[in-house]
Order: structure tokens, then C-alpha cells, then sequence
């Protein structure tokens, strides 16, 4: 079962990390900022991944929806932030073209990404075949 997950996360991030890629290179190309082109990537590319995360790599979890967009969401941000911190370090040296730059920061970022939804994003709440959420008063409950 976890091999199969891992190939289906696999699957989908790869094809999330091409969708960005590839509208990115479009966007760069199309003369846009590198940095502007990378964030309407990302969030084209989130909610491919999103979806697909959620529908196919660990569609045989029992996560909330809720529970899994706010973390999976968290996730991406952190991974989107190390994206463009390291997309505008390699920028600024200047050795690679944008394009390398932006390849080379999104790649580190997908890897970043997959470790922390493996471990934490997608990871079924122990102990429970139901999906739980906080109530408002803060207390888990099963749904």
C-alpha cells in the first residue's frame, strides 16, 4: 500500500511540478517578471496538486477535507516560500537563465513539499477510520 501511495504522490506531483514548470516557462517567455510568473504558477499548480493529492494519492486515507486543504495548504506556502527565496537567490548570482533558475527552485521545492504532505498534510488521524476536525470550541470530534 505505502508503495503504491508513494507512486501515485509520485504521479501527481510530477504532473502538478510540470504544470507549473510550463506555465511559468510561458509566462517567462511572454516577457513577465520571473517572480510574477512563478506565483500565478504556483497557484495554478496547487490546485492541481490539491486535488489530485486528495483524490488519487491518498484517496485511501480518511482525512477531512477541511483538515487536509488547511495543512496541505500550509504546506504549499512553506514550499512556495523556499521556491521564491531560493528562485530570487539564484536570480540575483546570475549564472543560470531564468529558466534554469526557476526550474532548479520549483524541483527543490517539490521535494520539500512531497516529504512534509507524506508526513503530515495526508497522514489519516491515528487510532480512527473517521476524519476529524476541531469544533468550535476547539475539541476533536469525529465526523
Amino acid at each position: 500500500m505505502m508503495w503504491g501511495q508513494l507512486l501515485r504522490f509520485g504521479i501527481v506531483g510530477l504532473l502538478a511540478t510540470f504544470v507549473h514548470m510550463v506555465i511559468g516557462f510561458l509566462l517567462i517567455q511572454s516577457n513577465w517578471l520571473p517572480v510574477m510568473a512563478n506565483l500565478l504558477a504556483f497557484i495554478i499548480a496547487f490546485l492541481v496538486s490539491f486535488v489530485g493529492h486528495l483524490g488519487f494519492s491518498f484517496a485511501d486515507q480518511v482525512v477531512s477535507l477541511s483538515s487536509a486543504l488547511w495543512k496541505f495548504a500550509l504546506v504549499a506556502l512553506i514550499g512556495f516560500a523556499c521556491n521564491e527565496v531560493l528562485l530570487i537567490l539564484l536570480l540575483s548570482e546570475g549564472e543560470l537563465t531564468d529558466t534554469v533558475s526557476l526550474w532548479t527552485s520549483t524541483g527543490c521545492a517539490a521535494i520539500l513539499t512531497f516529504a512534509l504532505s507524506r508526513v503530515w498534510a495526508f497522514r489519516a488521524a491515528r487510532g480512527t477510520d473517521e476524519p476529524i476536525d476541531a469544533d468550535p470550541s476547539g475539541k476533536l470530534t469525529n465526523q
